[in-house]
């Protein structure tokens, strides 16, 4: 009772007390600053301008002077976006003579200014943003010039730099009311920070309650909004109080305004998208979305006055379409998401206008008190409403969509019930009262009250489930039902395993009928194809003759139950075992043995003509996508073909087995969706390898004739100053024929047995490290491979580290290398388990990059020591122009991380050239050497002794005379990088 009096009161909170605090202090910060506009203005003093295009002699400004006097006076001149300098002339009035005058140059885009006497040449004072020296000082978003009376009728000629759409101005000022305005600028930055930074606080705080895209975008534009303001008031020089570093001004006023830009389409096209779609947007707003994105690539490219002229451009033309998008939202929907939002760009577009009039005319304001500060704070608070209705209005739906699937449950012909913690039965719709004949207000019961202790046992499982779940069982309850012997189908299925939810039908009539059991027992329920039970039966049959057998395997068919629900993924099994059969003649038969695995046994037909015919069910699958109401699936398939012959007496589950083993193999491959068996010696002997193997791990068994082999991993800046490699295993049978490594690894990878392997892996390579420490001086790192089932494997993870305890000697030198898919899975366990690793003294590495998702994102994430380049990269980058634009990309990355990289697959000079052009640090390949038993490696100097062509030696040779004596190679004391 006590946990939800605490939820209610945090829901209320949250949802109406701290907004509405926040909106109200927002709202009074709005207020004050209206209600305390300054009036103060400084005399415009006439000025005669001149840009400089040609370098002036400092030491004789008397001939400039002269120059500028005769130019027209004007009160201001636009600089036009020029970053060259501008000389400007001015007359000290005879009034500054009475008492003490200030100059005021307020352009807030000044870079820098400096000032002389014009009769005298004297300099007065210069200032940049980093500082002054003389009489000019820091004044609000400019510069100023105390005068002293004796200064009258003085001429001052000034020069200034400008970068932005400034404009040449000078005010007199009484050195009092001109310090009351510095205090005025000043509170106006305070203001824009209190106001909108609340809500932006509010909003961050709504996000991370909600977990809402929506309002993390939300919070990201009142940030920028605010420092919109701040520019336009000319208050960003500063954040939260400090200083901004003068060398990072410009560059922050650009990327502002193009994440601004970005961010304003992006909350726009989020806040809107359902009514977007009905009001049918269409392409002018993919138009301005794609905009967006080009704007943020081409940021880092552009100028400071690049950038502006298409920002004006695109801003404007994005507002026209966003009012125009408005208006035809409000007139559909009458939405008061879209009035708000309306009301909040209005706001801004009046401000920005009455600025403009207002400079124009000469006014100070047309509306006292609405400028770019009021302006960003009134938009921000609009905008927060407009935000906030969203929420209501999205909050409302969800209540009623809530009470309609309350409802639906409460009149729902199928029995449906819910299993909380333990097995107690919580809730239960009045089918499943009706179906056990017992009224709703019984006492509560538990599972174990209906149903006996299998069933309980297995549905109980499903607390133990990390995602979503299902089983489906057949049973009979426990209460008697007028003297007859019930059968209920149970269907129960879990999200998190916190709580089950079932559903209960009477299969009777079903069951009793000895024909339909006799179909339910050989058929899957769900598509109606055999299962592997009456593919069985069929097999037996005196009169059939099976030609050939396929497998086939859906691709990331879990996605679709993952994301959709299970109702859509049956439907596309249902779609997908249509489109088979359609491919099928008669006397083939189509089974379903698993949740997305299908098998077919050809009858009567060619291994060529069967061929075809799965090349067309892979063809079929793939190249139409599969619709359920409003949605639409594309999955593609993987296919094992054999022949029946080649198996002879075989069982049913020995041919099944090995098409399944092609199948997987075609999963490996990226062009080829279907592996047929070519060989039949040579296929029978590999897949008898691996049940061997299998049959071994099962038990538990290390694999005799396991032994290992190192492949050198070359320095493409020292070759012969060190000797890396990486340890690869291997297995030899009795009749001296070895076992390659990846047969080794699937059938462990397979049947969840990986830990055998790497544990044996482990344990050899560091004895035989320990053992051979002083043949091994030169050798800096040594690649230990870790597969993901292993390091998922709480109690091998616990006998690792135990291990390296143990060995710190030969820990010093092992790179424990993880594939990238791997790393990625879980990259919070993963980062636990690299930092103990590297706090042990051994190193990390991320192997096969770029054969997975290849995202630069998340090695922010990752603290490894080295990242290992997939060989489908390195082969690329040699022989074209993008795929060597993308290793260099990686290598700059790499080397910017402080990470070491590796190319793996350098079989040839043109790829070891290519490598050492991209500022990769090793190369590993057949170029370099194949594989050597560790006898070799004990023998050998360098990663250089191993090369045969005298071509690659002779570029090494050349890399060893060009290398950098001062490059260390060693491992950094500090971060544990390899060297």
């Amino acid at each position: 009772m006590a946990v939800k009096v605490v939820g209610w009161l945090l829901d209320r909170l949250t949802t109406w007390v701290f907004p509405a605090v926040l909106v109200v202090l927002a709202g009074f910060t709005l207020i004050w600053q209206l209600g305390h506009a300054d009036p103060a203005r400084g005399v415009t003093l006439p000025l005669h301008v001149w840009e400089e295009s040609e370098p002036v002699d400092l030491a004789a400004l008397s001939p400039l002077a002269q120059r500028l006097a005769a130019l027209p006076a004007q009160d201001s001149a636009e600089t036009r976006l020029s970053v060259r300098p501008f000389w400007f002339l001015l007359r000290v009035p005879e009034a500054a003579a009475q008492q003490s005058q200030e100059i005021d140059f307020p352009s807030r885009h000044a870079a820098n200014l400096a000032c002389w006497s014009a009769q005298t040449g004297q300099l007065l004072g210069e200032a940049n943003r980093q500082g002054s020296s003389g009489a000019l000082r820091r004044s609000r978003a400019g510069f100023s010039l105390p005068l002293l009376p004796a200064a009258e009728g003085t001429d001052l000629l000034c020069r200034a730099a400008y970068r932005g759409p400034a404009k040449i101005a000078a005010e007199l000022w009484q050195p009092r009311t001109l310090a009351q305005a510095q205090l005025a600028h000043q509170k106006a930055g305070v203001m824009l920070e209190a106001g909108i930074g609340v809500l932006a606080i509010f909003m961050l705080l709504t996000a991370m309650v909600n977990r809402s895209a929506l309002y993390w975008t939300f919070t990201g534009w009142l940030l920028l909004n605010m420092r919109m303001a701040a520019l336009s008031a000319g208050t960003d020089l500063e954040l939260l109080g400090y200083p901004v570093a003068p060398a990072w001004m410009i560059l922050s006023r650009q990327w502002t305004l193009c994440m601004y830009y970005a961010m304003t389409i992006g909350l726009f096209s989020a806040l809107f998208k359902s009514e977007l779609e009905e009001v049918k947007a269409g392409w002018p707003l993919t138009v301005h979305q794609v905009s967006a994105v080009a704007i943020i690539v081409a940021c880092p490219f552009l100028t400071y006055e690049q950038t502006l002229p298409i920002l004006w451009g695109a801003t404007f033309s994005v507002v026209a379409l966003m009012l125009l998008y408005l208006t035809k939202i409000l007139r559909h929907t009458h939405s008061r998401v879209a009035g708000w939002y309306a009301a909040s760009i209005a706001v801004t577009l009046v401000a920005s206008m009455n600025e403009v009039v207002a400079a124009a005319t000469g006014q100070r304001s047309l509306m006292a008190g609405l400028n770019s500060v009021t302006a960003a704070i009134a938009s921000a608070l609009l905008a927060s409403a407009a935000v906030a209705e969203h929420m209501r209005y999205h909050r409302l739906q969800n209540q009623r969509a809530q009470k309609l699937l309350e409802d639906a449950y409460q009149d729902s012909p199928v029995g449906l019930f819910t299993i909380g913690s333990g097995q107690s039965i919580i809730k239960a719709n009045p089918a499943f009262h009706a179906m056990l004949r017992r009224t709703a207000q019984a006492e509560p019961m538990g599972l174990s009250d209906l149903f006996d202790a299998a069933v309980v046992a297995q549905v109980l499982a499903l607390h133990g489930a990390r995602h979503s779940t299902s089983l489906d069982l057949q049973t009979q309850t426990l209460l008697p039902r007028a003297g007859v012997q019930s059968w209920f189908a149970i269907k129960a299925s879990t999200v998190d395993g916190s709580i089950i939810e079932c559903s209960l039908q009477d299969i009777t009539d079903r069951v009793q009928a000895t024909q339909r059991l006799e179909y339910m027992a050989s058929h899957d329920p769900l598509t109606g194809c055999l299962n592997l039970r009456g593919l069985a039966l069929e097999a037996e049959k005196p009169d059939y003759q099976p030609s050939a057998l396929a497998y086939f395997d859906l691709d990331r068919f879990k996605l679709i139950n993952d994301l959709y629900g299970h109702t859509a993924g049956d439907n596309v099994l249902k779609q997908v075992a249509e489109r088979m059969g359609s491919v099928l003649q008669r006397q083939d038969k189509l089974a379903r043995i698993g949740g997305d695995e299908f098998v077919i046994v050809f009858s009567r037909a060619s291994m060529e003509d069967s061929e075809a015919s799965c090349n067309s069910i892979a063809m079929l699958i793939g190249s139409t996508p599969f619709q359920i109401d409003n949605q639409s699936f594309s999955l593609d398939v993987s296919g094992g073909l054999v022949g029946m012959a080649q198996f002879g007496q075989s069982p049913l589950k020995d041919v099944v087995s090995a098409a399944d083993t092609l199948c997987r193999m075609a999963k490996k491959r990226s062009t080829q969706r279907l592996v047929v068996m070519e060989s039949g010696d040579h296929f029978f002997q590999q897949h008898q390898d691996e049940l061997d193997l299998i049959n071994c791990l099962e038990r538990g068994e290390t694999p005799q004739g396991l032994f290992l082999v190192m492949q050198p991993e070359l320095s493409l800046s020292r070759p012969f100053d060190s000797l890396n490699f990486e340890i690869l295993v291997r297995l030899r049978k009795p009749d001296g024929t070895v076992v390659p490594a990846g047969t080794i690894i699937e059938a462990a990878e397979a049947h969840g047995k990986t830990a055998i392997i790497d544990r044996w892996v482990v344990t050899t390579a560091i004895d035989w490290l320990e053992r051979n420490a002083q043949s091994l001086e030169r050798t800096h790192f040594v690649g230990v491979n870790l597969s993901g089932g292993s390091l998922n494997d709480e109690f091998f993870t616990a006998e690792l580290f135990a291990l390296f305890e143990q060995h710190p000697q030969a820990l010093s030198k092992i790179c424990i290398e993880i594939t990238e898919t791997v790393a990625i899975t879980d990259m919070r366990n993963m980062q636990r388990f690299i930092d103990r690793v590297r706090s042990m003294g051994a190193k990390v590495g991320l192997d096969d990059f770029g054969a997975g998702y290849s995202s630069f994102g998340y090695l922010k994430g990752l603290s490894v020591d080295a990242l290992k380049l997939d060989g489908s990269l390195v082969r690329d980058a040699a022989r074209s122009q993008s795929g060597m634009a993308i290793i260099m990309a990686i290598g700059g990355l790499v080397s910017s991380l402080g990470m070491k990289s590796v190319g793996e697959f350098a079989e040839d000079l043109l790829t070891i050239r290519a490598l050492v052009d991209a500022g990769i640090d090793y190369a590993q390949g057949y170029g370099i050497s194949k594989p050597v038993e560790p006898e070799r490696i004990l023998s050998a100097r360098s990663g250089a002794d191993f090369i045969e062509d005298p071509d690659i030696l002779a570029f090494v040779r050349l890399l060893q005379t060009q290398a950098d004596a001062t490059l260390s190679l060693f491992p950094d004391s500090q971060h544990g990088l390899l060297h």
